[in-house]
């Protein structure tokens, strides 16, 4: 199937067993190029095109956000992905076949690290924690955040969101702090939602009814945006925001659909 701008090698799904998922993870898409569900995703089309790789499954959070980009339901295709990561069969190398580690002991080994690493940070709080003290709420305010001055942010709305949307790019020169404020209502109490930060930093669950925020540091020179997302159980989401920048930004137009 051509498409503008990359095109995908074509894929004989006799090949090996995710040649046929990562065939029907291209078709999936349609039209679009890989330029454009790199956009949607916040990934270069560089790095779509090396996930979409026939040798091999592609992890399962490139998955996830791949079939929401292409306006699609990831759980089908979690479960797809799960049935032939658990069914792939020995991998040949020249010392040998590498055998896959059975599902039931990377569990175990996974809920063991997770126990210990909860008994440390649990610990650590109990300990550095202020004779009389109780734990704080973090990035949640009562009260809503001042304009921010032109130059280093910007105000933004939702009127209604759906599945997901995207922010306004915006350009930097300098390495600084992004801080973004949500206060975003949900048709049903208590329903949560995520922002990131593009094309790097990590994502952080929101939840409605209340001014929020977040802090991402250290966010290096270049093109930035950010990405607000929820499941897609046919509500939708509306409210306001505002994002601030710890050094000089310049706010670029967002492109039209």
């Amino acid at each position: 199937m051509a498409r503008g701008g990359r095109r995908d090698r074509p894929i004989d799904r006799r090949s090996g067993p995710s040649a046929g998922f990562v065939d029907d993870l291209r078709r999936l898409r349609g039209a679009m190029s890989l330029q454009e569900i790199g956009t949607r995703m916040g990934y270069h089309s560089s790095t779509v095109s090396r996930r979409l790789n026939p040798d091999e499954p592609p992890p399962l959070d490139f998955v996830r956000a791949y079939v929401t980009a292409c306006g699609a339901d990831p759980g089908p295709w979690e479960e797809r992905w799960r049935g032939l990561t658990e069914e792939m069969p020995e991998r040949q190398t020249p010392n040998g076949p590498v055998r896959r580690p059975r599902r039931r002991w990377i569990v175990l080994g996974a809920v063991t690290v997770v126990i210990v690493v909860a008994g440390v940070v649990v610990l650590a709080v109990v300990l550095l924690r202020p004779s009389g003290s109780e734990p704080s709420a973090v990035s949640v305010s009562t009260t809503s955040p001042e304009p921010p001055e032109r130059g280093t942010g910007f105000p933004w709305r939702i009127d209604r969101m759906s599945t997901r949307l995207t922010s306004r790019t915006w350009s930097q020169t300098a390495e600084g702090s992004i801080e973004i404020w949500a206060d975003l209502a949900c048709p049903r109490s208590a329903a949560p939602y995520w922002i990131a930060l593009r094309p790097e930093g990590e994502a952080v669950r929101f939840t409605c009814g209340s001014w929020q925020h977040h802090r991402w540091e250290r966010v290096p020179p270049g093109n930035h945006h950010f990405e607000v997302w929820k499941d897609a159980d046919g509500q939708a989401l509306s409210g306001v925001g505002a994002l601030r920048a710890s050094t000089p930004i310049v706010e670029r137009p967002k492109a039209s659909d």
